[in-house]
């Protein structure tokens, strides 16, 4: 068997756990992560700086198969391993910093404010104090009221918090997120590479006169999804959750200088695309228009209920929205 063949045998998630919960073998997978060569023993148990050749050589082999592989060249890490040492050093698995509520630079799509955010649980969540943003939810800190506006909120690794201003910090959770979406949206889990399912939510007796319904507490009678049908990776929220890698729609902001991975142009890429219209057409069998308005054109995305695109227009508008 080669390094880049799967295992003959299986290990049950209580397994795999218990296998890395030791500081010798998180030490060993964290030297193999520090190079791209494979390593003898000799070399491995001397970067290791371990005291005691058989007792290493034990957990050497506890970890072998699934979370490194050997050859007569020496040792290497497998994907597995490497996923282990990923989530260590991001702080995942061992970090829980919070920040409080802060301004930044950028502005609300809805009434151009600046957003606030906070951070808790490995999550940005964004508020707007000038408007309802995307809706209203029950928030349990108690320097908040018990119903807060929200701009939704978008995941970020504990690493990505360090040094960096709140502004920086969003816009680190920007593009962490778009790249997220950008697999998810595609159909394929970016967590698991597993298949993903698309799906929508609608809210029958929306009213959204005031800003935001109060049936469904949402600025948008439509809630997207994407779930994993294999692990437990699912999102929520506006229509980029199922869309973003719609040739249509990456072409559209791209044109109007916008880029998902890029925080500068923000304002005319998801900033922009969070403000939209919908029209449902059908509810059964849903059929939705979705238009999205930046600078002079608008394109309207018609999908069903699967989160199918069945038709695409783009048309200039009379002036610029954004």
């Amino acid at each position: 068997m080669t390094s880049d063949e799967p295992a003959a045998s299986s290990l049950s998630p209580d397994e795999a756990f218990a296998l890395v919960a030791d500081e010798t073998r998180l030490e060993i997978l964290r030297t193999l992560s520090g190079t791209d060569e494979l390593l003898a023993f000799s070399e491995l148990f001397e970067r290791s700086e371990y005291d005691d050749s058989s007792n290493f050589s034990y957990h050497l082999d506890k970890l072998e198969g699934h979370f490194i592989s050997r050859t007569n060249e020496g040792y290497a890490l497998r994907q597995a391993g490497r996923r282990v040492v990923e989530a260590v050093i991001s702080g995942t698995m061992t970090e829980d910093p919070m920040v409080d509520r802060a301004p930044t630079d950028r502005p609300c799509p809805f009434c151009s404010a600046p957003i606030e955010v906070t951070y808790e649980q490995e999550r940005v969540k964004m508020y707007c104090t000038e408007c309802p943003g995307v809706g209203r939810q029950d928030e349990p800190r108690e320097e908040f009221d018990t119903e807060v506006s929200t701009l939704g909120h978008i995941s970020l690794p504990p690493a990505g918090v360090q040094g960096r201003t709140p502004t920086e910090m969003l816009n680190a959770a920007h593009v962490w997120s778009n790249l997220d979406l950008l697999g998810d949206s595609a159909g394929v889990c970016s967590r698991c590479s597993g298949t993903v399912e698309r799906s929508v939510t609608v809210c029958e007796d929306h009213d959204d006169s005031e800003g935001v319904c109060d049936h469904c507490g949402r600025r948008y009678a439509v809630l997207f999804e994407v779930e994993c049908a294999t692990c437990p990776n699912s999102k929520t929220g506006i229509p980029i959750v199922c869309l973003l890698a719609e040739t249509e729609l990456l072409s559209f902001v791209t044109d109007h200088g916008g880029n998902p991975l890029m925080p500068e142009t923000y304002d005319i890429g998801p900033g922009a695309l969070a403000n939209y219209e919908e029209n449902v057409l059908s509810l059964d069998p849903f059929i939705a228009e979705i238009t999205f308005t930046i600078e002079d054109e608008a394109l309207t995305v018609t999908i069903d209920e699967n989160v199918s695109v069945v038709d695409v227009e783009r048309n200039r508008t009379s002036g610029p929205t954004c």
